[in-house]
């Protein structure tokens, strides 16, 4: 018995530096990913006056959804511009473009599962850090070594707080982007559908466009 739990003991301390180094790759990844939306946040005003320009456009008739479109492509940030990145030189294939919006919903799961997935692993590094020195402290404590005791549970207490940054940041992060996404995928999911009831004769009238 006091081998097995001297093996658990031997196993716990060393997962305490990949723990540690972890939180550290996590922590910095999240400050990224931080300055990122900060930069996203920068370029909210043009992605809306683009999509509302779209929008606008789109109740002159015909010519007004033929143009709406171009207002969309026309954008260099956000979701427009990562549309027309996918979109790529098929600008006049309507299916094409109902493919694109898909595989644009897809790009947003993606961004949005790695902010997810920040936000449950940040806090869990968090508690594995801490609850790890916690036995190196327990033993300091019990053979009087004071320095021991100190320094573990130094490491213990912030890497708690570490991690709670972590998740915090994370879930902010997840929501606004959430609310951004969402915004602008129902107004070009609404523009694409309107360009899609257009009659037939649409498709020739769009090869006027650059």
């Amino acid at each position: 018995m006091d081998a097995l739990r001297h093996c658990l003991y031997l196993f716990s301390n060393g997962l305490l530096l990949p723990t540690l180094v972890l939180v550290l790759l996590v922590a910095a990844w999240t400050l990224v990913m931080t300055g990122g939306i900060l930069r996203e946040g920068l370029t909210r005003r043009e992605v809306r006056r683009a999509l509302g320009q779209a929008l606008a456009t789109l109740k002159k008739g015909t010519e007004g959804r033929h143009a709406a479109l171009a207002h969309v492509l026309a954008c260099k940030n956000g979701l427009p511009a990562l549309f027309g990145k996918i979109l790529g030189r098929r600008p006049k294939d309507l299916l094409e473009r109902e493919k694109c919006l898909e595989d644009l919903e897809s790009a947003i799961a993606r961004s949005l599962s790695r902010l997810t997935w920040t936000t449950r692993i940040g806090p869990m590094l968090g508690l594995m850090g801490t609850l790890i020195p916690l036995g190196p402290a327990l033993n300091g404590l019990a053979s009087g070594n004071v320095a021991a005791l100190s320094s573990n549970l130094v490491v213990a207490f912030t890497t708690t707080v570490i991690g709670v940054f972590i998740g915090c940041a994370a879930f902010t992060m997840h929501l606004i982007r959430r609310n951004w996404y969402e915004r602008d995928l129902s107004d070009l999911e609404y523009i694409l559908q309107r360009i899609t009831e257009q009659p037939a004769s649409y498709a020739t009238q769009e090869e006027k466009v650059g």
